[in-house]
């Protein structure tokens, strides 16, 4: 279950999950706005669609 949620980079959050059975817990950026071209960088990468 989602544990907390905390100001990471720039276009990121910090999202904690943990475990209600083993209490097992971790933490991992999730962009705020998956369009924003900060957190999506790779729609500028080198892959294209076919021509």
């Amino acid at each position: 279950m989602l544990g907390g949620i905390a100001a990471g980079p720039k276009g990121f959050d910090l999202r904690t999950f943990a475990c209600g059975k083993c209490g097992h817990s971790f933490t991992t950026a999730v962009a705020t706005d998956p369009m924003n071209a900060v957190s999506a960088g790779w729609i500028a990468g080198e892959l294209k669609p076919p021509k």
